[in-house]
């Protein structure tokens, strides 16, 4: 009955509701790819995979409002290491509304369940991998009020993320927890409004991480808290040129965090958009902020990351994209730190009625402070995809 519960909620809360579709659309997908470090770490295994996705998107006009929702699924194969297959299944609905003429209502609940493996020990003569069974849930909900020349908004997120028994392939360890579970929730609270032609924004957001008591010293995971200040400020000067910038203060907060550790810090977003031609458009960026989960240190990193971006438009139909990010994270439980450089080169072709075929490859650089843990990896993919 699990399998089946994202995808019945929401399709059921849909044929039940009463307002017209006015929107459906039918995603599929398909891919293969090789990867000459598949599981990208020290051991260096290559391996081929397959996907291929299948999902549904919709809205529904209601009155004042729109209801929207989407269901997907997602089957991975890796014929060379079986255990790192992949079954995954999401679902998402949301809702806007106006109440009156300056109050508007958002929610948003998505849920995702995923089936997937790893390695978990290379030996000599085998490999010994796992499967674990995960479930998340993401909730959004939020106000937005027009008043004091602007948007004031105030919004509430929670996630959970429950990890399930890692169960070995071969048999030879018994199924055992080898994560703690994570939950985070946050609240945002921000004015916008216009200014020297472009938008002026105030915002205050408090995060925090939740772990539970009976799993934070067994699984070595440890709650934060952050809070940030900032001011931000963006602007589209013409129709080729457009920058967004936000500056402010991030300070972090933990029983488990020491003393030495520089808790308030400069918090950064600096995104840059350069359409020069019909031919060349770039992108850029860089942030910097601290990062409360999907990490690997037991409580926080301070995250920097840089991308640049340049896409060619070599007809209406064929397009190439190249890019190049580097991420560098500051661990503070533990005095380490790794970084990451990410290469990558996709080549895009239109085939008409809504698809696409592209072809990429990209190239992964990982380093820490134990050079004995650096490693790197290549993977060339092709895949299509569209809609009906």
């Amino acid at each position: 009955m699990r399998r089946g519960g994202y995808a019945s909620l929401v399709l059921g809360f849909v044929c039940c509701h009463t307002a017209q579709a006015n929107e459906i659309d039918v995603t599929y997908g398909a891919g293969h790819s090789f990867d000459d470090n598949y599981f990208f770490d020290t051991n260096n295994m290559a391996a081929q995979s397959y996907n291929a996705n299948l999902g549904l998107r919709g809205s529904l006009d209601i009155d004042g409002g729109k209801i929207g929702y989407a269901v997907s699924h997602e089957e991975v194969r890796v014929p060379k290491y079986r255990f790192a297959e992949e079954h995954n299944t999401q679902a998402e609905i949301s809702l806007t509304k106006a109440i009156g003429e300056k109050l508007e209502f958002a929610a948003k609940v998505s849920g995702i369940r995923s089936d997937a493996g790893d390695i978990f020990l290379k030996l000599p003569e085998e490999v010994l991998g796992y499967r674990r069974l995960d479930h998340k849930i993401d909730a959004t909900t939020g106000l937005t009020l027009t008043a004091l020349g602007g948007k004031n908004t105030v919004t509430f997120n929670y996630s959970n993320l429950l990890k399930g028994k890692a169960y070995f392939r071969p048999a030879y360890i018994l199924p055992a927890r080898l994560e703690a579970n994570e939950a985070a929730f946050g609240i945002k609270a921000d004015h916008i409004r216009p200014f020297a032609s472009g938008e002026l924004g105030f915002a205050l957001t408090y995060n925090e991480s939740v772990i539970r008591d009976s799993q934070q010293q067994k699984f070595e995971r440890f709650p934060a808290r952050t809070l940030r200040g900032s001011v931000a400020f963006g602007r589209k000067i013409s129709e080729n040129f457009a920058f967004l910038t936000e500056a402010g203060l991030t300070t972090i907060s933990s029983a488990h965090i020491s003393d030495t550790v520089q808790h308030t810090r400069p918090y950064v977003r600096a995104e840059v958009e350069w359409k020069a031609n019909d031919i060349f458009a770039f992108g850029g960026a860089f942030s910097q902020d601290y990062a409360l989960v999907d990490m690997d240190d037991p409580i926080a990193e301070f995250e920097r990351r840089w991308k640049v971006v340049m896409k060619t438009t070599i007809t209406d139909n064929i397009s190439v994209d190249l890019g190049f990010e580097r991420t560098y994270s500051e661990w503070l439980y533990y005095d380490y730190g790794t970084g990451e450089k990410n290469l990558f080169a996709t080549l895009s072709f239109e085939t008409g009625n809504n698809r696409k075929l592209e072809f990429e490859f990209s190239r992964l650089l990982h380093d820490e402070k134990d050079a004995d843990f650096n490693y790197s990896g290549n993977t060339i993919a092709s895949r299509f995809s569209g809609t009906f």
